[in-house]
């Protein structure tokens, strides 16, 4: 046995299968993680994509900067979507980084408030969804990840004002 055969046999057991360009495949468990988080990934964008791009274009008036700011929000979901799955809050965390994204097309510096928005944007964003694209209490919940108390709140709240 040759050095440079005991050297590779070390580092890559007899019968071990290696992944396309001399790379070893990772781990089952791993594989199967990354599966969840990409299926959940598309799940989360299939059922939030349309009402963040009526939002954006409500927001900023045209629809080819809705596009963008709404795909370069998706873009920075999907990079992160692991560590975004494990906060407290995943659709809040992602409706902020939406609201960044709309606020740059609208040449606003991002706010980048750890607490995330204001009570005032809340309400606003919530009257919008409501009032304008007629989601139900429930679907605004889900699109913004506020519980859909708070969403029931702000809209009398709105509605008193």
């Amino acid at each position: 046995m040759s050095a440079h055969s005991a050297v590779a046999g070390a580092a890559f057991p007899a019968g071990a299968v290696r992944a396309p360009g001399g790379r070893t495949p990772p781990p089952a468990g791993r594989l199967r993680a990354e599966r969840a988080a990409l299926a959940s990934y598309a799940a989360f964008r299939e059922g939030r994509y349309e009402p963040y791009l009526q939002f954006a274009a409500l927001c900023l008036g045209r629809s080819g900067p809705a596009q963008a700011a709404v795909t370069a929000a998706f873009t920075e979901l999907a990079v992160a979507w692991t560590a975004i799955l494990g906060s407290a809050a995943p659709a809040a965390v992602a409706w902020r980084i939406l609201h960044d994204h709309i606020d740059r097309a609208r040449g606003v510096q991002p706010a980048g408030r750890n607490g995330g928005p204001t009570v005032r944007e809340l309400r606003d964003d919530v009257q919008v969804l409501s009032r304008q694209m007629y989601l139900s209490c429930e679907r605004i919940a889900e699109v913004t990840g506020v519980p859909p108390e708070q969403v029931s709140g702000l809209l009398l709240r709105a509605s008193l004002e």
